[in-house]
């Protein structure tokens, strides 16, 4: 068995598809909503990995899709800032922001 000690693991973040990543940013809203930090941190630390992982794919990091994940990424930042700070209404309004543009549908240049 493990020390009831403050030395908690944190846990790696739950691998998530775009799917999971919108049902995550969802479940986050509403339990900034209740106030409820702890279930509040576990989702926003599976955006957060699913996000780094991304970022981290090697894809051309002028695509739209990697310059849209790091808007959301910028936009989850702001939540856990927030969070930090308690102020979950303020949380909950990045969280939208963030699910705001991750929804944006790149959209292709017409020079090409």
């Amino acid at each position: 068995m493990s020390s009831p000690s403050r030395q908690v693991r944190v846990a790696e973040p739950k691998l998530l598809n775009a799917a999971e990543l919108i049902a995550n940013l969802r479940d986050l809203i509403v339990h900034l909503h209740r106030g409820n930090a702890a279930q509040s941190e576990a989702l926003l630390t599976n955006v957060a990995g699913y996000l780094k992982q991304v970022m981290q794919s090697g894809a051309d990091p002028t695509s739209v899709e990697m310059q849209r994940t790091q808007q959301t990424q910028f936009a989850i930042d702001e939540v856990r800032t927030l969070l930090t700070e308690g102020d979950f209404e303020g949380a909950a309004a990045a969280a939208r922001d963030a699910a705001k543009e991750w929804r944006q549908v790149p959209a292709k240049s017409s020079g090409d």
